[in-house]
Order: structure tokens, then sequence, then C-alpha cells
């Protein structure tokens, strides 16, 4: 069976304790969702459900096809400016994610305590957030952060890059002290990286630029009125009526001016798919091969790591409902020595992950809520923080 831990200020014994020994004996590794950044960017809302209604809708006629285009091309624009676009003017000092900071300086002080000698001062954190909230952190922290990047003039990014361990030697003897690290890996892209059209690799960018130039070049393309009648008339979508909602916009009038425009909207939308590179939010991951080559290495590297001997996987913020990472994890979860601690925003969302794990019979899964309260960063943190305490 697994077990469910409630934290408390007045008692954290029950919870500091058992984890204690599991962050210095354990292979840490971190799987960070949306949830995690959503107190600086938001959350996604119902878009998943509108551009997956998008995706899976099939106009017939010419007419339709064009207006088809259209949609997903306004839609997309939403979901920029909504969700990718803010990233540039809601991160602008140490003081806007003051919060994660001081989660990367707990990784720092958890990592600088490991006693066990076989095990590195070095942690993984996956998280399919495309925002730069952890790199920037972790810059103004005492622990490295390895993005996969590597290269001063023209960084490029690999997976070979994340097999690294970093040392310091003393000035004037030949002793070596490993300095704690981790390696981020971010599952679905990241508005850090732009395609290299040369050798089609993907090569670092400074992403406030890179944003503003593809928000002012299609800015004036579309229409705000046209933009918020499109979000009132999907307001209340779900999974379920998400291709009738889309049907039903077609089949109307609101989209008929911009008919004669098409082709402007389609070289948006694959101007969009070529220098954003992310993994949208629909089950059609992904808009290159590029891409898709970076998911596949980085969900490999996730199951290596969780089938290691005495892994841990600390889980924050994140829902599972992408069926890829879910499914690896809970095969990953056959391996004995692995254990899942996953945080709850509230305790209601223990039976929702019951529910995705249930047929695994064992001991591996522990879920941690705070008692009459959310389970914020900053909550978080303070856990953290007894654990290392």
């Amino acid at each position: 069976m697994e077990s469910i831990y409630e934290f408390t200020n007045s008692d954290k014994s029950n919870v500091v304790e058992k984890f204690k020994d599991l962050f210095s004996g354990c292979h840490i590794n971190f799987l960070l969702g949306a949830g995690f950044s959503h107190s600086v960017l938001g959350m996604l809302g119902n878009y998943e459900y509108i551009l997956e209604g998008i995706r899976s809708y099939v106009a017939a006629g010419d007419e339709n096809k064009n207006k088809y285009k259209i949609l997903k091309a306004y839609m997309f624009w939403a979901f920029f400016q909504e969700c990718v676009y803010p990233i540039t003017k809601k991160i602008l000092s140490k003081k806007d994610i003051n919060e994660f900071v001081i989660f990367a300086n707990n990784i720092h002080t958890i990592l600088s305590e490991k006693g066990n000698p076989v095990l590195n001062r070095q942690c993984n954190i996956f998280t399919t957030n495309y925002d730069p909230i952890n790199e920037i952190a972790f810059d103004y922290s005492l622990c490295i952060c390895n993005d996969g990047f590597e290269g001063r003039i023209n960084p490029l990014f690999s997976t070979d890059n994340f097999s690294k361990i970093y040392f310091r030697e003393a000035l004037f003897s030949n002793r070596k002290a490993e300095i704690p690290s981790v390696n981020l890996m971010k599952i679905h892209g990241s508005v850090t990286w732009k395609r290299n059209s040369a050798n089609e690799s993907v090569e670092y960018q400074d992403y406030k630029n890179g944003l503003n130039k593809f928000e002012e070049k299609y800015n004036a393309l579309f229409d705000d009125i046209i933009v918020q009648k499109l979000k009132t008339l999907f307001s209340g979508v779900t999974a379920d009526n998400a291709v009738n909602k889309v049907d039903s916009i077609i089949a109307g009038s609101v989209l008929l001016p911009m008919v004669n425009d098409v082709s402007r909207y389609v070289d948006m939308l694959d101007d969009y798919a070529n220098n954003i590179l992310i993994v949208n939010p629909t089950k059609e991951k992904f808009s290159s091969t590029l891409l898709n080559k970076n998911y596949y290495e980085l969900l490999r590297m996730y199951t290596n790591e969780l089938e290691k001997e005495n892994s841990l996987l600390v889980t924050f913020g994140f829902s599972f409902k992408d069926e890829h990472i879910l499914d690896l994890t809970k095969r990953s979860l056959v391996n004995p020595s692995l254990k899942l601690i996953i945080f709850c925003y509230e305790k209601q969302q223990i039976s929702e992950y019951q529910k995705l794990f249930g047929e695994l019979k064992n001991n591996n899964i522990s879920y941690v809520y705070i008692k009459d309260n959310q389970l914020t960063i900053k909550k978080f943190n303070e856990i953290l923080s007894s654990i290392h305490s």
C-alpha cells in the first residue's frame, strides 16, 4: 500500500524523518509540471482542450479548410499571447522568482550534505515547463545548472552534455571536491531553444529577443476583437465538446472576412513551428522531427534514471496527464528500490493520483499534502528546508 503524509507546521516529524534518509541515500530526480511555476506564469486554462479540438477536426470543402487554418492560427496566437509571451514580462528580477531561488538553494544544500561517497552530488530535474524560471533561479544559487547547452559564442544543445560531473580542485593541493549540480532536462522544449536551420540542431537563443520579434512580426495580423470573440465562443469547452465547438465556429461567419488572406496565417503557423521549439498542449506532440528526437532522447534518460538502484522521484505541480510520462513512470515502478513522492497541491488530488497508479500494488509511492491548505512552492520549500536542517 502507498503511504499518505500530512504536513503541518506544528508536526513535521512524520514527513521529515521519513524523507531525510531518502534524500541522502538515493539518486534524486525531480519531475516538475505547470503547477511549479503557476504562481508566476499562471496555468494553461482550457487551451489544451481547444488546441486538441482544432487538431482533431477534419474540414471539408475549400472555404472551410481555409477557415480552419485561420482558426488554428488565431488560437495559437491566443495561446502564445497568454501562455508564452508573458514569460518576457513576468520574470524581470530576482525578486520576481524569489521562492524559486530558495528552491535552488535548497537543492544545493541537500546535495552538499550527501554523505554516501558512492552517490554523486548531482540530481536531475525533469520538467515539462518551457519557461526559463529554473535556469534563472539557479544562476542566483551556488548550484551549477546544466541545461544541455555547450559553447559560449554559439551554444548548442545535446543530451550528451548531461553526462558531466563538476569538481573543484584546491589551489595549492591536488584535493578535489565535487560541486553540487543539477541536470535540467526540459522534456517539452524551451523558449530558450532555437532551430539552427543549417544543420537541424538546437541552439540557444535570448528568449526575450526571440519572443519579442515574433510578437512584433504578427501582432498586426490578429484583430483583438476577433481573438476575444473566439475565446468567448470557446469558454466552457471540454475535451468532449471541443471538436463540436470548432465545427460550429467554422460553420459561422466570424472568420469569413480573413479568408482572402489565408496564406498570411499559414505563414505565421509555419514560423511558429520553426521558431518556437516547444511541445504544444495537444496529443500530436511534435511540430518537427527535431523536437521529436530530443523529446524521446530525454524520455529515455528519464526512464534510465528511474531504473537505477535506490532512485528517488519527487514530483511537484505535475498532474501526470501526459500519457507518455505516466506510462514510463508506471513501468519504472517495478523497480523495487525506486521511491516516488508526489507532493499534492490539495488533499483531494490524492484520489486522482490513486486512480492513475491504482493497479500498482506496492509501497513505492508516497503522497504529501498540507493540512487544510494548498501546497504552494513556498510550502514545498519549507518541507525541503526541514529535510536538510
